[in-house]
């Protein structure tokens, strides 16, 4: 494989509880492929102790457990929610954490380039569109799921109520935005394994256009 070899790059998106993760996880046991979790990585950088300081000067000591760890349900009911002070504290607590995620996916995402290995890189990221980060992706994925259904995985995962899921999804772009700002669309509202096999083939005409174009 020459070092040159094309990796694309390719964003999931779609409304919370759509299964973007899984659909991701899917087509890793189809083909050789690496996920990047924005999510997971979210949830690493609050142990920076840097981070800590900055959620502690901001929002104060009621964020934070005994053992001095970012207690995430309390930071969430902070910055969710329809009031002004939850749209400023959403903000404060984006250009707190926003940054650090951003350089962490550039840095994820190049060294699987750099390894070479791998037919796709697949950035799971809620918010890559409302963040900014969308110069980091070559494609965008809309991951399409009826409200049902991500209703029902986010009370069977997450114990929400639908009050909450609609609450969290007003601070993101409207899902028919975001559809439109995609490069493809892959249906999950069924099978699994259809939308695994959705998202491959989906790599295969991207790696296909590549050669082409050479």
């Amino acid at each position: 494989m020459s070092c040159h070899t094309f990796i694309p790059t390719i964003a999931l998106i779609g409304g919370i509880g759509s299964g973007k993760s899984a659909v991701a996880n899917k087509v890793k046991t189809l083909r050789s492929v690496t996920v990047i979790d924005a999510d997971q990585i979210g949830h690493e950088i609050l142990d920076f102790p840097v981070i800590q300081q900055k959620i502690r000067e901001q929002f104060g000591t009621a964020v934070f457990n005994e053992q001095g760890k970012i207690v995430r349900s309390n930071l969430a009911k902070l910055v969710f929610g329809d009031e002004k002070q939850h749209h400023e504290a959403l903000e404060k607590l984006e250009a707190i954490v926003h940054p650090e995620i951003h350089r962490r996916l550039e840095q994820e995402i190049l060294l699987a380039r750099s390894q070479g290995q791998v037919d796709a890189i697949l950035v799971d990221a809620a918010v890559i569109l409302e963040a900014g980060w969308k110069d980091l992706c070559d494609q965008i994925v809309f991951i399409e799921c009826p409200f049902e259904q991500r209703f029902n995985r986010v009370t069977q995962n997450r114990g929400w109520s639908s009050a909450e899921l609609t609450k969290r999804e007003k601070h993101q772009l409207p899902l028919s935005e975001k559809r439109k700002m995609a490069n493809g669309v892959i249906h999950n509202d069924q099978d699994l394994d259809a939308a695994g096999l959705a998202l491959s083939r989906f790599i295969d005409d991207l790696l296909k256009r590549n050669q082409l174009d050479k």
